[in-house]
């Protein structure tokens, strides 16, 4: 089974995040970010369930790295979704059957994805 088709959400965020704007205390956000969206994008392409899994795993420690970045950056609505992001791999990780798991996971690159749009909105608030 092949988990590609979460790939597609992930690939609207390639082109990441004006985070100059957040200056010197978000230095790890990008960083963390990127990580995170490797580590989902290696669980949606895994093919064995178990090393889907595995990955989810670590994207979810990867997450809990993000929203730490973002509190730090005083982007509150980041740090909520990447949270929820992380909550949500753990539930891909401890899924019971695949179906659990894609669902799962979906629901971590979305929160994901709102959380770019999130730093994006903190980003332009700033430049302002």
């Amino acid at each position: 089974m092949r988990f590609w088709f979460t790939f597609a959400l992930l690939c609207t965020v390639s082109g990441l995040l004006p985070l100059a704007a957040l200056a010197q205390p978000c230095s790890m956000l990008r960083t963390n970010v990127e990580e995170a969206r490797s580590k989902l994008r290696r669980a949606a392409n895994e093919t064995d369930l178990e090393q889907a899994k595995d990955a989810a795993r670590r994207a979810r420690t990867a997450l809990d790295d993000a929203a730490m970045s973002a509190q730090d950056c005083k982007c509150q609505m980041a740090w909520s979704e990447f949270d929820t992001a992380a909550t949500r791999a753990r539930r891909a990780r401890d899924a019971d059957d695949a179906d659990d798991f894609v669902d799962n996971l979906n629901g971590s690159i979305r929160s994901f994805n709102s959380a770019i749009d999130a730093i994006n909105m903190c980003a332009a608030e700033r430049q302002r």
